[in-house]
């Protein structure tokens, strides 16, 4: 979490662009974005655009997830993988047990 790295400062943080202080970390995150290379909102918008901002900082954290293959898609694939592997197993499992259980009764049969 970003808390954890950067601490919470005494007076909040202060943008060198506008000079705008944020006293809170989601509004400071809002502002100078998630990450270290991110642009200052200030620099990005031309106006009072903040719906425009808004969504860029979700689009960001969107492609962050996306890097680290956390997205809801790559959750679905991986758990799709894992029931798969896990019912592959379960027919092995049924086969061996039919041919042992096949295997013996020809055995005492013979």
């Amino acid at each position: 979490m970003a808390e954890d790295i950067y601490p919470f400062p005494e007076h909040g943080w202060t943008c060198f662009f506008c000079g705008e202080t944020f006293t809170t970390v989601g509004s400071a995150e809002a502002h100078f974005g998630a990450e270290p290379m991110s642009t200052a909102a200030c620099q990005i918008k031309a106006g009072d655009e903040r719906g425009l901002v808004m969504a860029l900082r979700k689009a960001e954290a969107e492609l962050a997830r996306y890097r680290v293959e956390d997205s809801d898609l790559d959750r679905r694939y991986h758990a799709m993988q894992a029931d798969h592997a896990q019912a592959l197993r379960r027919a092995g499992e049924l086969g061996y047990g039919r041919g042992f259980r096949d295997a013996i009764c020809v055995g005492f049969d013979a």
